[in-house]
C-alpha cells in the first residue's frame, strides 16, 4: 500500500463493489471482504486483490480493512492450505489480509461462530451438506462425504 500511495498522479474516479461490507458499531471500523470458494482460480484471485488495493487506496478513506476470504477450508488448518492458484497473488498461510475458514467467520460473528456454523451444517443432514459443497463451496463433495462430518 505504501508503494501504491506514493505513486502520485491525478485521482482516477473508480467504483468498487465488494462481496461483503461491514461498518462495525462495535469497533468503529469498516471492513470489506472479497469472498471466494475454497479452490479459486488465479484470475479471480487477481481481480479480488486489485479490488482490495483500490478500496484501500481511496481518498477520502472508505474502509479500514480489506480481506480476501475463503469461508471454508477443505484442507482443515490455514497452514495446511495447498491450493496453488491463489498462491500466485497471496501468501495464503501468512498474509494477514487472507482469512480462511474460522478466521473469517469469527471476525464477522465473534469467537465460536465458525464452530457453531459447522455444527449446524452437520445437523441438517446429507442432502443439504451435498448442496452446500456444490452450490456454496462450489466444489464436488469428497468421496464418502455422507459418512463424515464437515470440518
Amino acid at each position: 500500500m505504501k508503494y501504491i500511495k506514493q505513486g502520485g498522479g491525478l485521482p482516477i474516479p473508480v467504483n468498487v463493489t465488494c462481496d461483503i461490507f461491514i461498518d462495525s458499531r462495535e469497533t468503529n471500523k469498516k471492513y470489506a471482504f472479497e469472498l471466494k470458494a475454497p479452490l479459486p482460480n488465479s484470475d479471480q484471485t487477481k481481480v479480488s486483490k486489485e479490488k482490495m488495493f483500490k478500496l484501500l487506496a481511496m481518498n477520502p478513506k472508505q474502509i479500514d480493512y480489506a480481506f480476501y476470504a475463503l469461508p471454508y477450508n477443505p484442507y482443515g488448518k490455514k497452514e495446511d492450505y495447498k491450493w496453488t492458484f491463489p498462491m500466485r497473488w497471496f501468501d495464503m498461510q501468512k498474509d494477514s489480509s487472507v482469512l480462511i475458514g474460522d478466521e473469517f467467520w469469527d471476525l464477522i460473528g465473534g469467537t465460536g461462530t465458525y464452530n457453531n456454523f459447522i455444527k449446524e451444517v452437520n445437523l441438517i443432514g446429507k442432502e443439504y451438506r451435498e448442496r452446500i459443497y456444490r452450490e456454496f463451496l462450489e466444489i464436488e463433495p469428497p468421496i464418502h462425504f455422507d459418512e463424515s462430518l464437515l470440518k
